[in-house]
């Protein structure tokens, strides 16, 4: 694996594949599986979800929610899902946005409602506008209207709460709130998301590789960065799960350092916190490389304490164990090592649509979650931090370490710095 990985990311080398393509839509029977799971808890209950999202100031690329887009791979906004399980016909009602001439004389035709239009999504029916006139006649064949949007505080946080609430009130039906229940299902990952999962970490892989080439003495924090991510999407990312984070020296004390401004000097450490997004799904790995190729002895023993953090985490791990139950492993482990008041964040989260995804921390983890196991210790006083996060799979059998072919033990994460180095390309005028 190594070879290939140093082979495909050497710093100044280039790149010799063809340019990334955009990942493959999944098929509408994946939507389809998902939205009856959800019907199946509603119960007698009707429900709406209502797209919301943000667009970027710069590309204008709009970022739909995770809730929304898991259900129905719809990336616009405007749109609602309609999700009545008692319905004897109309059981998936999805609304687009209305179409305007004007505005897609900007930014393109939008596909007219058809027959080919309605498979295409794996609905009943495909209408366009607002949902109100349907949730009206869900009441007569529904017991109670279902809030299933997460995080709401109130009825008012949301457009499809607020509306939840308004046709309950109309017709006299009880509002039942299940706003964990995405959360849930969305926890296990069904088999086409952990591809798209796993493809992220390998590209991720490729990126980190080139990075441990570009961390010498005198480049810019933001060179390596340019260099990781230029290796992301030439191996095939979509996008970045996240802004990277490359915080040298002091920077590496810091959790989100994100100015990537400093020069990298001779006998640094490096932690690297940067992962590439494929086919929306992101992955999340963080290495902490020494710029010298080696640690000193004053490092060498933080790093040992995080990666042994890392180990006695790994063998608490099984199906059934909870997040929670887990963090207090990685607590018990830095007190041990005596870092505990060094360890300044949670030992890890969920991975998915989001780089912080659904799930809950308390739960039992089912088979087919996915999440990072990410100790850190950091040590302003020192000039240095250390996390080293990779990303892990719960089976039927116990767990997989997705983002294994990165270097990790300190040994290793040596020869392989050094080794990056040793294979890059003499730079051409």
């Amino acid at each position: 694996m190594l070879p290939a990985l140093l082979a495909a990311t050497a710093l100044g080398g280039g790149f010799a594949h063809p340019s990334p393509t955009p990942a493959p839509a999944l098929p509408a029977s994946v939507y389809t599986a998902r939205r009856a799971r959800v019907m199946k808890e509603l119960g007698n209950c009707a429900a709406v979800l209502s797209s919301q999202g943000e667009t970027s100031g710069v590309t204008e690329d709009y970022r739909q929610d995770s809730d929304f887009y898991w259900l129905t791979g719809v990336n616009e906004p405007g749109a609602h899902l309609v999700l009545q399980p008692k319905s004897p016909y109309r059981k998936v009602t999805l609304f687009l946005k209305s179409r305007d001439p004007e505005a897609e004389r900007w930014t393109g035709p939008r596909e007219p409602i058809s027959p080919d239009l309605v498979a295409s999504y794996g609905v009943d029916v495909v209408r366009r506008g607002a949902p109100e006139g349907l949730l009206a006649a869900a009441a007569e064949h529904h017991e109670c209207i279902a809030v299933i949007a997460p995080g709401v505080a109130t009825a008012e946080d949301r457009n499809d709460a607020r509306l939840s609430s308004r046709m309950a009130s109309r017709f006299g039906l009880p509002v039942v709130y299940k706003r964990g229940l995405l959360a849930r299902l969305r926890a296990a990952h069904d088999a086409p998301e952990l591809e798209r999962l796993r493809t992220a970490v390998s590209i991720t892989a490729a990126g980190h590789a080139s990075a441990a080439a570009a961390t010498v003495a005198g480049v810019s924090e933001r060179d390596v960065q340019t260099q990781l991510e230029y290796a992301f999407y030439a191996a095939g990312a979509t996008g970045l799960s996240y802004p990277s984070i490359v915080g040298s020296g002091p920077n590496g004390a810091v959790l989100h350092w994100d100015q990537n401004s400093r020069l990298l000097q001779d006998g640094d450490l490096v932690v690297i916190d940067a992962a590439a997004e494929y086919g929306r799904y992101a992955a999340d790995v963080t290495r902490t490389y020494p710029v010298s190729g080696h640690f000193t002895e004053a490092q060498a023993k933080v790093y040992r304490a995080v990666y042994q953090a890392q180990e006695d985490i790994f063998a608490a791990i099984r199906p059934g164990v909870s997040m929670a139950e887990l963090q207090h492993v990685a607590e018990d482990s830095l007190r041990r090592s005596g870092y505990l008041a060094a360890f300044i964040h949670g030992f890890g989260h969920f991975v998915g649509l989001d780089v912080h995804d659904a799930g809950d921390t308390e739960a039992p983890l089912p088979v087919g979650a996915v999440f990072t196991v990410e100790p850190g210790i950091y040590l302003p006083q020192l000039g240095f931090g250390v996390r080293i996060e990779d990303e892990v799979l719960i089976t039927d059998k116990g767990y997989e370490v997705l983002s294994r072919a990165v270097p990790r033990k300190l040994e290793d994460v040596e020869a392989w710095v050094q080794q990056a180095r040793a294979s890059r390309p003499s730079a051409t005028p």
